[in-house]
């Protein structure tokens, strides 16, 4: 078995001893090897081993096949695990239908038995290669490309200098943890395409309700955080009931189903006089986060005094007026939120309605949209 201190380690998972030990044969020329007999025992070392960096996969296997390893892989809330290149190792059987579903699934690569020396070290180097430069740019990247979010770097950055800010002049500051809900289970039914529009979709509701001053990042594949520099555990409330309102309208339509997508959230304050750093407040707004997960989702926890309190307060429609919003809305820039704009569409919905009916403007469609995107 090879060491755990090596830098880059290629796993092998096939039930069948020999093709096992002739692909690490092949490889331990140039790269440490493990090897696993199923896809349970590759999970296993993948939980307790950070050095693998690419997987070479056979498909029919007991207990746990090729195909639950690679969703197991990609359904995983560490990122790292998530992220990394999956090979799959095929026979001559192997049908084309086979393939294109383990691609829909988020195989990277496929190479056929019997495999060459050659081609098989190529591609590990280039996928462990790859993998490398990845990693490189994360470190000094702030954005990630998909969301548009601050990266973990980033992010733990910008909140060790908000935390110094805050208990030097004894200001509040809130850390929020947010998960989509069952998004292993999305991602698994639906594919990486799929399950990326719906990463991307919830990002920008996200980034809309934040202030300037606040920071929002991507930590795992569905893991959310939000720092809200002085912002008090009732102001930082108020934003998080306003980002998971605004995802619990997001509805996925595929075929016939329509799927429902929410967040659940933990919330934690650094008030006056806290000591606290980014990895306790992180630990807190998680501690938060798992109650509200383990209530079935789509709650929001507010963890305080050492103790985790459920809390859901609504947000009351905000009150518009039609008139005065038309005057904001011609400045440049429009000096209207979002909460203002939705309560106005919901108010302006039954004179819609009526002008449709009347008017035969052929509107339906988009006002059952409208409906049901604001309610």
């Amino acid at each position: 078995m090879a060491e755990q201190s090596s830098p880059s380690q290629v796993l092998v998972v096939d039930d069948s001893k020999v093709i096992r030990r002739a692909a690490s044969k092949i490889l331990d020329k140039d790269f440490d090897v493990e090897e696993a007999v199923d896809g349970e025992d590759a999970w296993e070392i993948l939980q307790h081993n950070k050095n693998i960096s690419v997987v070479f996969t056979d498909l029919g296997m007991p207990n746990l096949d090729g195909y639950g390893l690679l969703e197991k892989i990609r359904g995983s809330e560490d990122r790292e695990i998530a992220n990394l290149p999956v090979i799959i190792i095929t026979g001559a059987e192997a049908s084309e239908g086979a393939r294109e579903e383990v691609l829909e699934m988020g195989a990277t690569d496929f190479i056929s038995k019997p495999f060459d020396s050659i081609s098989l070290r190529s591609r590990a180097a280039a996928y462990i290669n790859y993998r490398e430069e990845v990693r490189a740019l994360e470190k000094v990247s702030v954005t990630d490309k998909l969301t548009g979010l601050s990266t973990e770097a980033a992010f733990q950055k910008q909140a060790e200098k908000s935390i110094a800010y805050a208990q030097r002049h004894c200001t509040a500051m809130t850390v929020v943890r947010f998960d989509i809900d069952h998004f292993s289970e999305l991602f698994v039914k639906h594919g990486k395409a799929i399950a990326e529009q719906i990463l991307a979709k919830v990002s920008s509701f996200i980034r809309e309700a934040m202030r300037k001053e606040d920071t929002a990042a991507r930590l795992g594949v569905a893991k959310f955080a939000l720092l809200l520099p002085s912002s008090d555990l009732l102001g930082a409330t108020h934003v998080v009931t306003r980002i998971c309102q605004r995802v619990s309208r997001l509805k996925l339509k595929l075929g016939q189903e329509v799927f429902q997508i929410s967040f659940s959230a933990g919330i934690t304050t650094l008030t006056a006089g806290d000591e606290c750093d980014l990895d306790c407040l992180l630990e807190k707004a998680e501690s938060a986060l798992k109650q509200a997960i383990d209530e079935g989702g789509n709650k929001i926890i507010r963890y305080e005094t050492g103790e985790v309190v459920t809390r859901q307060p609504p947000l009351e429609q905000v009150e518009v007026s039609i008139d005065a919003m038309l005057t904001q809305v011609a400045k440049e820039p429009p000096e209207v939120s979002n909460d203002e704009l939705a309560s106005a569409m919901i108010k302006l919905l039954p004179l819609i309605s009526q002008a449709d009916k009347n008017l035969k403007l052929g509107l339906s469609k988009v006002i059952v949209h409208l409906k049901n995107r604001l309610k």
